[in-house]
């Protein structure tokens, strides 16, 4: 007679409770990988974060408003919107005015950019292997080393727009959320973008493209038989949300995060905090880039940057990672094939095609190769987005192992520049021609 076994004969309230703690234990496993990547990679940044204990490129702008901001006096860089600085501030209020204050902030940022990169592959891949690569990917790739090095304000707007796209994903892909809650989190994620666009205007291509994304589910979801499962089941998460909560979401909250974020300088100006003043203040930020001519010697154009090779020696040797860089390029080529099928897919495409071809329509003469940090993230999501549909070995080997093991490479090899090691460590690994 044939006996059934004990796993046959469970109950489904103990397959219930089986499936419950493996997703506790996988949640459990996902914090804290968060947790040591974000603890792991602020010491990594803040190993010989003084060195060189001089300004680097932009740094004097931003340090000397923060400055003004701590000491109430006039600021000295109303070019650019307030938040940055006023994080800048607060590492110099806590360490002192000293390359460990001004970078501290840049530091922690950079931390949470990679922490962001991880949960957000998580959840738009659901693997854990390539959620841990696109993080390890991110830490590799150049750009968010150098911006986590220095006092700029790149590096605190690809933070929030991560996170803001973290939590907008999740709004879009997650089931575990009351109605309430996916509500709470998408006008999170507005915020996330709003604070965004106080580091930098241009995080409002990061933001466009969320809202065009979200507008389309919202539209074609489901509605059409060509539409892939995944994105009807998107389209009904956001419907639940409600098309004005979404729009609510997408443009009023992020206008009202931005301004908030004009209160203490208005305080430190001792000006009064009302729509006026702040568009004054905003016609300036417009006007002053549409007229500032910049340095001809540094300044590059936008078209050039996804193939540039040689760094921007003056911001410590910032080049993107080659392997990362052009692997990037042929990962964003394959992703482009489910452009109109996948969310991950189309996130990815359309965040670096947007953040990259910006450059073509803003109105600012002067343009510089740090400016495609974005994008350059984005390119860097794209490798394990397109790994997520190849087979996971190629003749035994990791095909993620395979994408690192070049990318670490090329690392090591900038590594000695972007920390400003002196000679012999400065050339340990080759030098520049």
């Amino acid at each position: 007679m044939l006996r059934a076994s004990p796993q046959t004969l469970q109950s489904p309230q103990s397959a219930a409770t089986a499936i419950t703690g493996d997703t506790l234990d996988v949640g459990r496993k996902i914090r804290l990988t968060a947790i040591l990547l974000g603890c792991a990679s602020l010491a990594f940044f803040l190993w010989r974060i003084s060195d060189p204990p001089l300004f680097l490129y932009d740094e004097p702008q931003y340090v000397l408003s923060a400055k003004a901001l701590l000491a109430e006096a006039p600021n000295p860089n109303p070019e650019a919107p307030p938040l940055g600085k006023l994080i800048v501030a607060v590492g110099m209020k806590a360490f002192g005015d000293n390359p460990l204050g001004w970078r501290s902030m840049s530091a922690l940022f950079g931390a949470l950019t990679l922490v962001g990169v991880f949960l957000l592959a998580q959840i738009l891949l659901r693997d854990y292997s390539l959620a841990l690569t696109a993080a390890l990917l991110t830490l590799l790739n150049n750009f968010v080393f150098v911006m986590s090095r220095v006092a700029m304000m790149d590096i605190f707007l690809v933070t929030f727009l991560i996170w803001g796209l973290l939590a907008y994903t999740a709004v879009l892909t997650l089931d575990n959320f009351s109605n309430t809650k996916r509500r709470a989190v998408l006008a999170l994620s507005g915020a996330a973008f709003g604070f965004a666009c106080a580091c930098k205007w241009n995080g409002v291509d990061t933001l466009g493209v969320a809202f065009a994304i979200g507008v389309v589910i919202l539209l074609r979801g489901g509605r059409t038989s060509g539409e892939s499962d995944e994105i009807a089941r998107c389209a009904g998460r956001l419907r639940r949300v409600g098309a004005a909560w979404f729009v609510l979401c997408l443009t009023v909250v992020p206008i009202v995060a931005y301004s908030v974020t004009y209160w203490p300088l208005c305080r430190s100006l001792h000006r009064p905090f009302e729509p006026r003043e702040l568009l004054a203040m905003n016609m300036y930020i417009w006007h002053f880039h549409r007229s500032v001519q910049g340095n001809p010697a540094i300044t590059s154009a936008w078209y050039s940057w996804p193939l540039q090779i040689a760094p921007q020696r003056a911001l410590l040797y910032l080049v993107g990672n080659w392997s990362i860089m052009f692997g990037g390029l042929a990962a964003l080529a394959f992703c482009a094939s489910r452009l109109r099928t996948s969310l991950p897919e189309a996130l990815v495409v359309l965040l670096y095609v947007g953040n990259l071809l910006q450059w073509a329509v803003t109105p600012q003469r002067c343009q510089y190769y740090y400016y495609y940090f974005p994008a350059a993230v984005f390119l860097t999501l794209a490798i394990p987005v397109a790994l997520h549909r190849l087979p996971t070995r190629v003749f035994g080997v990791r095909l993620s192992l395979l994408c690192l093991l070049p990318a670490t490479c090329c690392f090591l090899f900038c590594y000695p520049h972007m920390t400003n090691l002196q000679a012999p460590f400065d050339c340990a690994l080759g030098c520049w021609t």
